[in-house]
C-alpha cells in the first residue's frame, strides 16, 4: 500500500477527525502541525511527512508506525530504486507471515562452532530486512523460493494452509504477498467441478482463476478443477478440494489423471490400460474400479497438485 493510502487508512479507522488527532500530536507527542497538513498528507502529498511525525502519526491513529515510515520511505526514493525496496517489503511482509504460521529452522556453515546467542543472532539477522536489503533480486527469488519450496516438501499441510489463509486473509501482509504472488507465480483457469465419483459432464466455463507455482506445470497448459465427490479420499482428495492439471495425454498407472469418457464425460482417477480396456481405478475401498473400451477414453491431463481446503 502507498503512503497516501495508509495514511488514509489509519484515519479512518481511528475514527479521529483531523482536528482532534493535531490536538493528540501535540499533546502525547509533543509535535505540532495542523488539520490542513494532515490532510495533505492522506491526498498524495508531493512530500511525505519526516520519519519522526510518520511514526507518531501511526501511533496516535492506532496504526504500524514502522509501516508507515518503510512507506514513506519508499514514496521518497528515486522512480529507479522504489521497485527494489517494495520488493524488500513485499518478502519481509512475507518472512513475518510465516514465522508466525511455521517458525523457519536456519542451517548456517559451521554453526556447529557457534554458541546458541551466534545462532540466534544469525537467525534474526537472516530474517531482517537489513539482510534481504543485501540481496539482488535474482537472490532474493531464491532465497524465498527456497523456504518455500523447503515448507511445500516437508510439511504439506502447513504449506497448503499458508496459501489459503493468504488467500482469503484482507490484511495489508496478504496484500504484499498477492504481490509477490502475482509476480512469480502463473495465473490459470478454474473450470467448473470435476465429479470424484462417478463421472460428470463436462463443464466448460470458466469459474475464474488461481495462481500456481510455474515449476509444477514444467511448461505445459494448466486448468484447474474442484473437486465433487469422495472415490479418492484414499489420495486425502476430498470434495471442496482443488486440483492442479498440467494439460497431457498420457500418464503414469500411478498417476492420478483427468479423463475424458465419450468426449462427453469427465472423471478423476487413475488409468491403467490392459490392451483394449481402461480401468479407472478409485482409491475409495467403496468405490469399484471401471472398465471402459480405450477407444473411449481420453486423457486430458494430470493431477500435479492438490489444494487441500481445511476444514
Amino acid at each position: 500500500m502507498d503512503y497516501a493510502k495508509l495514511v488514509d487508512e489509519y484515519i479512518k479507522k481511528s475514527g479521529l477527525s483531523l482536528s482532534a488527532i493535531a490536538e493528540k500530536l501535540q499533546k502525547e507527542k509533543g509535535i505540532k502541525i495542523d488539520r490542513s497538513y494532515i490532510s495533505k498528507l492522506r491526498n498524495n502529498p508531493k512530500y511525505p511527512a519526516t520519519d519522526e511525525i510518520n511514526r507518531a502519526l501511526a501511533e496516535v491513529t492506532g496504526g504500524n508506525p514502522d509501516k508507515l515510515v518503510m512507506a514513506a520511505y519508499i514514496d521518497r526514493a528515486p522512480e529507479e530504486v522504489k521497485s527494489s525496496l517494495r520488493k524488500v517489503s513485499i518478502y519481509e511482509n512475507f518472512l513475518k507471515y510465516i514465522l508466525v504460521n511455521k517458525p523457519l529452522k536456519v542451517e548456517f556453515e559451521g554453526e556447529d562452532g557457534m554458541s546458541e546467542e551466534e545462532h540466534q543472532e544469525a537467525v534474526d539477522y537472516v530474517n531482517s530486512p537489513e539482510f534481504l536489503a543485501t540481496l539482488d533480486d535474482e537472490e532474493l527469488n531464491n532465497f524465498l523460493n527456497d523456504i518455500v519450496d523447503d515448507m511445500q516438501s516437508k510439511d504439506k499441510d502447513t504449506y497448503n494452509k499458508l496459501i489459503y489463509s493468504l488467500e482469503n486473509d484482507k490484511s495489508t501482509v496478504a496484500e504484499s504477498i498477492s504481490t509477490y504472488k502475482a509476480n512469480a507465480m502463473v495465473k490459470i483457469p478454474v473450470l467448473g467441478q470435476i465429479a470424484a465419483g462417478q463421472p460428470l459432464d463436462r463443464i466448460e466455463y470458466n469459474e475464474g482463476y488461481t495462481l500456481v507455482d510455474p515449476s509444477l506445470l514444467k511448461g505445459k497448459e494448466g486448468f484447474a478443477l474442484k473437486v465433487k465427490g469422495d472415490s479418492m479420499t484414499g489420495d486425502r482428495i476430498h470434495e471442496g478440494d482443488l486440483v492442479i492439471v498440467s494439460v497431457q495425454n498420457e500418464v503414469h498407472p500411478h498417476e492420478i489423471a483427468v479423463v475424458s469418457v465419450n468426449g462427453e464425460k469427465a472423471t478423476l482417477k487413475r488409468v491403467k490400460r490392459q490392451n483394449d480396456v481402461v480401468m479407472l481405478l478409485p482409491s475409495n475401498p467403496s468405490y469399484e474400479a471401471q472398465l471402459v473400451p480405450a477407444d473411449q477414453v481420453e486423457i486430458i491431463g494430470k493431477v500435479v497438485e492438490v489444494k487441500f481446503w481445511p476444514a
